[in-house]
């Protein structure tokens, strides 16, 4: 007889995979140094077998249905098309969304350029896709929007949405990349609530990561600063592509909703929005992740602080 998933053990696994993950970064800066870019694909794999084997080794113990918690049911072509033409402008939008904070975080100290390798050659390009987009797109959604919404859905299916949208968010531990990861975390949670389907998350996820890879094959003559600065003339030019992508994205998500109406079996709230915050806050599982997020936060700002003061 198969187990159902409960919000404690996919919490408690969370913040385990948050602990080690932590760990891991920090030994692979500590040991690689400046040279750990030179090894980001490897590390980015690593890191995405590991999400995906956390998972599955927990549910496969647990004796969770894999069916029913992953949601391993049809996209439909409709849909897919839908989130294919959604890509571009939510891109742009998650975009916006990190600048800002970008904008204002140069203000207190100056923010180290962390890109991933930029594909040079079309042969790159395709190397860079399998490993930035189809890894974290199938690996991360296991564990978001297949292990950690069914978890949550309990509290209702949308609560549950912009709940992992949140963790996802979270889950990136950078600063940065904090309001984009979470605004299409919202995003692709609803794909999948609204087709009862995992590879609408995975779609999804990939196409994000796949068309950034794209860009900066796209970019790839352009110098690569040392620094990102953001100047205030850009900030309202990136806002002004970001809002129109953020009301088309909306207006494409109602026609979203539309073409899956019938097929959605969506949970309705089982207490208000004030209860929800203080059941998920009051667990100490998500305390201790908010906590590491809030520590890695604070250690970021503190050094980039230092290291101007310092003229580092």
């Amino acid at each position: 007889m198969k187990n159902k998933l409960t919000l404690t053990g996919a919490n408690k696994l969370f913040f385990a995979f948050a602990g080690v993950f932590l760990v891991y970064q920090l030994v692979m800066g500590a040991v690689l140094g400046t040279a750990v870019y030179d090894h980001m694909y490897t590390i980015v794999l690593i890191n995405e077998f590991a999400i995906a084997a956390f998972v599955i080794v927990y549910c496969l113990v647990k004796r969770i249905d894999f069916k029913e918690t992953f949601r391993l049911n049809k996209l439909g072509l409709v849909p897919a098309l839908l989130i294919i033409v959604t890509a571009v402008p939510a891109l742009f939008a998650a975009t916006m969304f990190n600048n800002i904070i970008v904008y204002f975080l140069q203000f207190i100290g100056d923010i180290p350029s962390q890109g991933l390798p930029v594909p040079n050659t079309p042969a790159e390009l395709l190397v860079g896709i399998a490993i930035i987009g189809i890894a974290p797109g199938v690996c991360e959604e296991l564990m978001h929007r297949g292990f950690l919404l069914k978890a949550y859905e309990r509290r209702g299916s949308y609560k549950a949405v912009v709940i992992v949208s949140i963790l996802f968010g979270i889950f990136h531990f950078d600063i940065t990349n904090l309001l984009g990861p979470i605004f299409l975390g919202l995003i692709i949670g609803y794909y999948v609530v609204r087709t009862d389907s995992i590879f609408a998350g995975i779609l999804a996820h990939f196409l994000n990561n796949a068309l950034a890879e794209v860009l900066q094959y796209i970019n790839r003559g352009n110098v690569r600063p040392e620094n990102i600065t953001l100047t205030a003339v850009e900030l309202m030019g990136v806002i002004t592509i970001g809002i129109p992508s953020l009301l088309f994205t909306v207006g494409l998500l109602f026609a979203f909703k539309k073409v899956t109406e019938g097929r959605a079996v969506i949970i309705p709230p089982i207490s208000k929005t004030r209860q929800d915050v203080k059941a998920v806050l009051t667990h100490w599982p998500v305390i201790a992740v908010l906590v590491l997020y809030v520590l890695m936060a604070m250690l970021y700002i503190f050094s980039i602080a230092i290291a101007r003061l310092m003229g580092i």
